[in-house]
């Protein structure tokens, strides 16, 4: 690709989830929908991982042109140190909205405070759906040689592209199904996003931990403890809001 279309593809995927955040953030407020609103959270830790782990690949670029005398597998090492760090405080990033997001809406749920969602939700589910499943396609053409020899960065945006459609699917049936009388269910398909903000951020932080610097792996269970204890905060925090 030419490096215009690289920013291109870099700029879409970008606004995309930018203006994803404030639909379904807003959308979900004003109508009910706490999955819509865990969605637009989800939409959030996509742009704020897409700027941790694109600022890893750009360093791995820079090592390339600055390391051009040195051996291939120096280079190739010291790629793999950057991405490898990039992706585990991805990891703990999502590890820690997941399960803010996770804590409150099971709180709700378990309180029996789910509420009926408004219709204009489930359109507003369903659109989203489509810009998924299209920025998905397009990104997956794009051929980005700028990821090339990022091999960790390049998989883990697969897996937000494919985990944003799971996503998607999920909060617009949970909505069809409090649009059905079911109220729980929105509450139900929040969780199930929280879930997987937690799934693939403790995926990421455990697969790289062992691989990282002594320092690092000597304070994971300081980073994780403090990872719990800032979701629980932010859960209770939203729930005093709500209640």
């Amino acid at each position: 690709m030419e490096a215009e279309q690289r920013n291109n593809s870099i700029l879409i995927s970008l606004i995309s989830n930018l203006l994803l955040v404030f639909v379904k953030g807003i959308t979900g407020l004003l109508a009910n929908s706490n999955a819509l609103v865990a969605d637009a959270i989800h939409s959030m830790t996509d742009v704020t991982a897409f700027f941790i782990n694109y600022r890893g690949c750009k360093e791995c670029e820079l090592c390339g042109k600055n390391d051009e005398k040195e051996k291939n597998e120096k280079i190739s090492q010291r790629i793999a140190e950057i991405e490898k760090k990039a992706t585990y405080y991805t990891g703990i990033f999502l590890l820690t909205v997941g399960m803010a997001v996770y804590f409150y809406n099971s709180t709700i749920l378990l309180l029996g405070r789910a509420e009926r969602s408004e219709p204009i939700a489930v359109a507003v589910a369903f659109v989203v759906l489509a810009v998924y499943a299209g920025l998905c396609k397009y990104l997956e053409s794009a051929d980005n040689e700028a990821a090339t020899p990022c091999v960790l960065t390049s998989r883990n945006t697969n897996w937000q592209n494919k985990l944003n459609l799971v996503s998607g699917s999920v909060v617009l049936i949970g909505l069809i199904g409090s649009m059905l009388g079911f109220y729980f269910v929105d509450e139900l398909a929040a969780i199930v996003v929280g879930g997987i903000l937690v799934g693939i951020g403790a995926k990421w932080t455990m697969e790289t931990k062992e691989e990282l610097s002594s320092p690092i792996r000597r304070h994971f269970r300081h980073v994780i403890i403090s990872s719990i204890s800032v979701s629980v905060v932010l859960a209770a925090i939203s729930l005093s809001i709500r209640l």
